[in-house]
C-alpha cells in the first residue's frame, strides 16, 4: 500500500478528540490517540457467517484484505474485501474552517458501502480506554434510542473536568458517544462474543465497551465526544462553541441529518484546493491533506462571556501552552485563507492578558496557560515559596496556579524566558494580515494603544535584537539574530499599514520609514556577502531560513528587493538534504512549516517546488509513525519532539501568494 502520511487521521476535532491509525494497512495494528498512546478501537464486518476485521489489531477473526488507502482534505478513505463482499469506509471530520458551527460541533463519522453480498453487519467497538490517561478506571454508561439511531456512551464514574493541564495527556473527563442501527453498552467480553457468534449482549462485570452495529449495505456509524467542560478561562468555564447552545444529543441527530450535505460541501471544498494548490504539484497537496485537519484539530473553539469568539490552540508535544503566539503565528495562513476572524480570536486571550496587573511588561506575553486552562502566562514562571504560589501536583499531574489573579507586585516570572521581539511582531503581522484580509479594522482599533507600545519595542530593540529567545532556538539563544531582526522590521511596517488604515497618516509616515531605514541597514550589510549570515557579527560561513520576508511579499509591503529574496533561496537549495534545507547552520534539522514560508521568498515555481519535495518525501519515509511533526532532521527524517501541533496550518502558505478573491 502506497504511503502518504506517518500517520492517518481518522476521527479528529480537538486535542482531546483526536483519534489516528500509524500504518498504511488499518487492521494492522491498534489506533492511537495524537500522544502515541493505543486506543482500542475495533470495526468488523460480518458477511456469510464470517466475521472480518478492518479497523484495529482485533484478535480471533479473519482479516479483511485492505485494497486502497486514500486521502482528502477531511476524510481517510480504505476498501477491503472480505469474503465476497467488497466494503468501503470513509472516516470524517468536519473541519472547515469557514463554517463554526460544523467545526465546532463534537461528531464525526465513518461513511461505509458494502457490495457484493445480500447481507452484512458493519460494527465498530470502543474501549474504555477511551475514557482516561493510564490506569484502567470505573466507567459509568448506556444507551438512548432515537428514532433515527441509537446512542451508547460511557465515561470515567468519578470526573474532574480541566483537573489536569499537562501536555501529553487525553481528557479523562466526557463522555464518549458510539452511534448506529444499534448501539450497545456492555462487558468487552459480551461485545466479543456478539461478534462472534451472535450471543446476547447483556450487562455484567469487566472491562466495558461501546459498540454500534448496522445491517444496511451502506450506512455511517458516529463517534462524538461530550466534554462537558472545555475551557477555564481566566475563571469563567466555557463550553465549546456548539454546546454552548446545544446538546451532544442535538449534535449527534443534527450530524444524522445532514451529512450527505456536509460531505457535499466537504468534497466542493477540497475540490476548490486541490484546484488551487495544484500548480505547486503532488507534493504540495499532499502536504497540506496532511496538515488540514491535524491544524484545525489542535484548537478548541469557544466564545468567551461577551460572545466573543476564541480559537485556542493546545501546543502539543512542546510544553501544552494554551494560546501561544509563537505558534498561532506559524498556523495563521490557513485561517487567513477560509476565516480571518479566527486569526483575531487566537490573539484576544493575548491582548486580556496582557492588561492584567501581573504582567508588567512593555512586550506582548508568549502564552495565557497551559491547555486547557487559561490561567496567565506559565512560560518563564518561576515558582515563588515566598506567596506559596508552587505548580500543583494531582495524581502525579501538574496543574497550573491561576497567574493571572496575582497583584502587579508579585515578580513571577523570569525575563530570560521571555521572547519581547518574537511575540510583539508575531501579533502586529497577525493583525495586519487579517485586515488585508477581510477589511475589518474593530481589532486594532480596539487595541491601538497596546499595539503602539508593542511596536515601540520593536523600534528600540527589534534591529539588532538582544541575546533573547526566539521562536527558532533550538541550538540555543543568539544575540544580533537576522531573521527575527527581519520579523521585527515588517512588524513596524504592519503597524504603519494599520496606521494608514486608521487614517493615522503622521503615525504611518513615521514608522515606515523606521521600518525602510532598517530595511536599507539590512540590505547594506547583506552586500558584503553572497547571502544573509545568521546573525549581524557573523559572515559568509553561516545562514539561516530567512522565512520572515514571506509576510512583505503577501502584504505588498515592498521593503526587501527580489534579487535579496531569490540570493537567498539560490543559496539555501545548496544546503539541502533528502528531506529538506536546514533551519540554520547550527544543525541538520528544520522545520516543515518555515520551510514553506522560505517557499514564498522565491518567484519560480522550480525553486518552490525544490523546496517542497523534501518535506513530502519526509511525510512519506520518516520512520516516526506519529501525527505531522513539523521539527525533524533533513538527513534521516527522524521527528525530533513536535507532533500533532497546529502551525502546520502555516503550510498553506503558498496560496496566500495568489488568492482567489
Amino acid at each position: 500500500m502506497k504511503r502518504l502520511f506517518p500517520a492517518y487521521p481518522l476521527f479528529v476535532k480537538d486535542p482531546y478528540f483526536s483519534i489516528w491509525a500509524q500504518t498504511e494497512i488499518l487492521n494492522e495494528k491498534d489506533v492511537i490517540f495524537w500522544t502515541g498512546t493505543e486506543k482500542k478501537l475495533y470495526g468488523y464486518i460480518k458477511v456469510d457467517g464470517e466475521v472480518y476485521s478492518f479497523l484495529g489489531n482485533a484478535k480471533n477473526c479473519k482479516r479483511a484484505k485492505q485494497l486502497s488507502l486514500s486521502v482528502s482534505a477531511f476524510t481517510t478513505d480504505y476498501t477491503f474485501k472480505a469474503g465476497k463482499a467488497k466494503l468501503s469506509v470513509s472516516f470524517v471530520s468536519p473541519l472547515p474552517p469557514d463554517i463554526l458551527r460544523l467545526l465546532s460541533c463534537p461528531v464525526c463519522y465513518m461513511n461505509y458501502t458494502v457490495k457484493g453480498a445480500k447481507s452484512a453487519e458493519v460494527i465498530i467497538v470502543a474501549d474504555q480506554c477511551l475514557c482516561y490517561n493510564g490506569e484502567d478506571g470505573v466507567v459509568c454508561g448506556g444507551v438512548e434510542k432515537t428514532a433515527n439511531f441509537e446512542a451508547a456512551h460511557f465515561g470515567l464514574k468519578g470526573q474532574n473536568a480541566l483537573s489536569c493541564d499537562w501536555d501529553e495527556i487525553c481528557a479523562d473527563w466526557g463522555y464518549w458517544y458510539l452511534c448506529g442501527e444499534r448501539a450497545y453498552y456492555a462487558s468487552a467480553e459480551a461485545c466479543e462474543k456478539y461478534i462472534k457468534d451472535g450471543t446476547p449482549l447483556e450487562e455484567n462485570g469487566g472491562s466495558k465497551a461501546l459498540m454500534a452495529s448496522s445491517k444496511a449495505l451502506s450506512g455511517k456509524i458516529m463517534l462524538g465526544f461530550d466534554d462537558t467542560a472545555s475551557i477555564n478561562y481566566f475563571g469563567d468555564i466555557l463550553k465549546g462553541y456548539y454546546l454552548e447552545n446545544d446538546s451532544i444529543s442535538e449534535a449527534l441527530e443534527e450530524t444524522f441529518k445532514t451529512s450527505l450535505e456536509t460531505d457535499k460541501y466537504l468534497a466542493e471544498f477540497d475540490k476548490r484546493l486541490t484546484k488551487r494548490a495544484a500548480k505547486f504539484g503532488k507534493e504540495y497537496i499532499n502536504i497540506l491533506y496532511a496538515s488540514l485537519r491535524q491544524s484545525v484539530g489542535a484548537h478548541k473553539l469557544v466564545k468567551d462571556k461577551d460572545g466573543q469568539l476564541l480559537f485556542l490552540s493546545k501546543e502539543c508535544r512542546s510544553n501544552g501552552c494554551i494560546g501561544t503566539v509563537d505558534v498561532s503565528y506559524p498556523s495563521m495562513p490557513l485561517y487567513l485563507l477560509y476565516n480571518p476572524e479566527l486569526v483575531r480570536a487566537m490573539l484576544r486571550p493575548i491582548f486580556k492578558f496582557a492588561k492584567m496587573p501581573v504582567w508588567k511588561y512593555d512586550f506582548a506575553p508568549h502564552d495565557v496557560g497551559s491547555y486547557p486552562n487559561c490561567c496567565g502566562q506559565v512560560y518563564g514562571l518561576r515558582e515563588q515559596k515566598e506567596i506559596s504560589f508552587k505548580y500543583v501536583h494531582v495524581n502525579g499531574d501538574k496543574t497550573r496556579p491561576t497567574v493571572w489573579t496575582l497583584p502587579a507586585d508579585a515578580d513571577v516570572f523570569s525575563y530570560e524566558s521571555q521572547m519581547p521581539v518574537e511575540e510583539c511582531a508575531n501579533v502586529l503581522i497577525m493583525l495586519a494580515a487579517a485586515y488585508k484580509a477581510d477589511g475589518s479594522l474593530d481589532m486594532v482599533n480596539n487595541e491601538f494603544d497596546t499595539l503602539e507600545k508593542w511596536v515601540n519595542y520593536l523600534v528600540k530593540f527589534g534591529l539588532k535584537p538582544e541575546n533573547q529567545l526566539c521562536t527558532d532556538d533550538f541550538s540555543g539563544h543568539l544575540k544580533n539574530n537576522l531573521n527575527l531582526a527581519i520579523k521585527a522590521v515588517v512588524g513596524i511596517a504592519c503597524f504603519a499599514e494599520i496606521c494608514k488604515a486608521l487614517g493615522k497618516a503622521e503615525a504611518y509616515a513615521k514608522y515606515r520609514k523606521t521600518a525602510e531605514e532598517y530595511v536599507a541597514e539590512i540590505t547594506g550589510f547583506a552586500k558584503k556577502f553572497n547571502h544573509l549570515p545568521l546573525t549581524w557579527d557573523t559572515g559568509e560561513e553561516t545562514y539561516s531560513l530567512k522565512y520572515n520576508v514571506a509576510f512583505d511579499k503577501i502584504l505588498g509591503l515592498k521593503l526587501f528587493p527580489e534579487e535579496l529574496c531569490e540570493s537567498e533561496i539560490d543559496y539555501y537549495l545548496t544546503k539541502a538534504n533528502e528531506y529538506g534545507v536546514p533551519l540554520d547552520n547550527r544543525a541538520e534539522f528544520t522545520k516543515s512549516d518555515w520551510l514553506v514560508w522560505t517557499a514564498c521568498l522565491t518567484n519560480s515555481l522550480k525553486k518552490q517546488r525544490k523546496l517542497l519535495q523534501g518535506i513530502d518525501a519526509y511525510l512519506r519515509q520518516s520512520e516516526d509513525r506519529l501525527p505531522f511533526g513539523d521539527w525533524y532532521e533533513t538527513k534521516t527524517g527522524r521527528l525530533i519532539g513536535f507532533r500533532n501541533r497546529t502551525v502546520v496550518g502555516g503550510h498553506f502558505i503558498l496560496l496566500l501568494l495568489s488568492v482567489e478573491k
